[in-house]
């Protein structure tokens, strides 16, 4: 094996451990329902899955590339089956504060005297 390849082989290996990390992170986050950082860590593993791509992988990193790979998709349902959780948690929250609204004008507009004593 050249030199370039076993270099390129350790750089793709310290990639796929990157990826693993931050996806386990991402998760991590979720869970606790914090969402700062999120971003930057998505873009971080984006530009790792390309350079990871970059160049076609030797046969003796298939195995190791493909179980990587497999680890992140199933970690990234979870991730999306949280985001999920929380939007709904969010709409539900949401809507709570709008029936509040209402019902707090509602209550203020018929506040008054009645209507029969009103001048």
């Amino acid at each position: 094996m050249s030199a370039q390849l076993a270099e390129s082989g350790a750089g793709r290996d310290l990639d796929l451990e990157r990826l693993l990390a931050i996806t386990k992170a991402l998760r991590a986050g979720f869970e606790r329902d914090e969402w700062t950082g999120a971003g930057d860590l998505e873009a971080e593993r984006r530009a790792i899955i390309e350079r990871v791509f970059d160049e076609v992988p030797t046969a003796a990193e298939l195995p190791r590339l493909t179980a990587t790979l497999r680890e992140v998709v199933r970690l990234n349902e979870e991730l999306i089956g949280l985001a999920e959780h929380r939007r709904r948690a969010l709409g539900r929250e949401l809507d709570l504060k709008a029936l509040g609204g209402r019902a707090g004008r509602a209550y203020l507009d018929n506040s008054g005297p009645p209507r029969g004593l009103r001048p």
